[in-house]
């Protein structure tokens, strides 16, 4: 029972872990020649910071999938693992 506790939390724990990682919200891209200058170079501003906060996020993802994973492993090693006190009954 305590073994079946620790895979329901492992699998739980992923999309835990991956709530802590926000999506940043896209910008809105216009047609850029419909766009004055100013307009334009801010619009680029707000595309290059878009990037770089998808950028963030997806390393936060593939942190917390890492960590997951590794929740996981430890928890079927432990499992995989031999009982010394294991009593086979026929």
């Amino acid at each position: 029972m305590k073994t079946m506790t620790f895979v329901l939390a492992a699998f739980f724990a992923g999309p835990a872990l991956a709530a802590q990682c926000v999506k940043p919200a896209a910008p809105a891209v216009v047609d850029k020649n419909s766009l004055t200058f100013d307009q334009r170079n801010a619009m680029v501003a707000e595309v290059d910071a878009y990037i770089a906060a998808m950028n963030t996020y997806l390393a936060c993802l593939e942190a917390s999938d890492d960590q997951a994973r590794a929740e996981a492993e430890a928890i079927i090693r432990a499992f995989e693992a031999p009982v010394e006190d294991l009593v086979i009954v026929q």
